[in-house]
């Protein structure tokens, strides 16, 4: 047990000496680090989190901290798992300017898009187009649709004429 005892106790300071350090790391998708006399400023793209504004004493000097996330980067977000009817993905729910969405389907065939209202009317959004293979991904702007709750529908017709209509109810919000 004694001589258990040094190399336990020198692991343990070993992993504190290394928990103690901070280093300025983030996980996004984009991002960079400057320094210019003694000023530096970090930055990054990534999804809304938080934000939070800081004044320093005279009120000239403003940082505002957080991430925020550009409407048209999409790199990553839709995460489409094929599975045996094919997938449909998505994003962001609730969204206010614009609607990411992606479908994958097992074979090639025909593929339609159509967006109703929660009534089951149809909407003025349709997307008609072959699908051959992979993942595809799709926008559109919704800021012209009012705050509501809609169904966004992907019918796909295989070579055979067998049919598949994966749907996801999406929210809008609009100001």
């Amino acid at each position: 047990m004694k001589k258990i005892l040094p190399y336990f106790a020198i692991l343990v300071f070993i992993a504190s000496a290394h928990a103690q350090t901070l280093s300025p790391t983030v996980i996004a998708s984009a991002g960079g680090y400057n320094s210019v006399g003694g000023t530096s400023l970090s930055y990054t793209v990534g999804e809304l989190a938080a934000v939070q504004t800081f004044k320093d004493s005279s009120g000239r000097n403003i940082l505002t901290q957080g991430f925020q996330q550009p409407n048209d980067i999409v790199n990553g977000l839709l995460v489409i798992e094929k599975g045996a009817d094919g997938s449909f993905s998505v994003y962001p729910i609730p969204a206010q300017t614009t609607i990411w969405y992606g479908y994958e389907f097992t074979e090639p065939g025909k593929v339609q898009v159509s967006m109703f209202d929660i009534i089951g009317q149809k909407m003025n959004y349709n997307l008609d187009e072959t699908y051959d293979s992979g993942k595809l991904i799709h926008s559109f702007d919704c800021s012209s649709y009012p705050s509501g709750n809609y169904i966004l529908s992907v019918k796909f017709t295989a070579a055979n004429g067998q049919e598949k209509v994966l749907s996801k109810k999406i929210q809008i919000i609009t100001h």
